[in-house]
């Protein structure tokens, strides 16, 4: 598992996520954790360590969701429920976007 660079923290308020890949249809999911980092995702969609994710984050104090994309470094069972936790590592790169994602994260904390 790598080094997390940033803390994570459990947002305030609910945060949902669409989860986009080439390979599954579109997944749902809620964040249990996140930073400018990446964020913990529990989810019901088939994802797998090194998948690319296209994710669009709706935060409950927004009507706007973020769209974003991020790469899963680890997945993990959910203790007695379906599905999984995986871990997503935000793409590097700077853009409108991205700091879109970074205000809100700001915000949820």
């Amino acid at each position: 598992m790598p080094l997390r660079g940033t803390s994570r923290f459990v947002p305030r308020g609910s945060v949902t996520v669409a989860i986009e890949n080439r390979t599954n249809p579109t997944g749902y999911g809620v964040v249990a954790n996140l930073s400018r980092g990446g964020a913990c995702v529990w989810t019901n969609a088939g994802v797998e360590v090194g998948q690319e994710l296209s994710l669009s984050l709706s935060f409950a104090c927004d009507t706007l969701p973020v769209p974003t994309e991020g790469r899963v470094v680890w997945t993990a069972p959910l203790d007695g429920h379906a599905g999984h936790s995986c871990g997503v590592q935000w793409n590097s790169d700077v853009s409108e976007e991205r700091e879109r994602l970074h205000e809100m994260i700001d915000a949820s904390a």
